[in-house]
């Protein structure tokens, strides 16, 4: 077996983060942690809050059970899904 210093492995790993780096091939990846009940719990009622105020406000229409349309600033700026 081959012996190489640590220092030499960095050296050639750091070269190949920075090539990948450069083309763009590293992407943020998806959140694997779990996140903390209280924490989705929080969240979980700000959306409920926020889209209630939307219904409340017009912003939001829903069109049909799966379909909706969030109109924000101008008519130029409108969701649908």
């Amino acid at each position: 077996m081959r012996k190489m210093k640590w220092t030499d492995i960095q050296s050639c790993r750091r070269v190949h983060l920075l090539d990948m780096m450069r083309r763009e091939a590293l992407k943020r990846l998806p959140r694997t942690r779990p996140r903390d009940p209280d924490e989705e719990r929080a969240l979980s009622q700000i959306v409920q809050t926020r889209w209630e105020r939307w219904l409340a406000s017009g912003k939001l229409v829903i069109l049909e059970p799966r379909r909706w349309r969030l109109r924000l600033g101008s008519k130029s700026e409108e969701i649908s899904r």
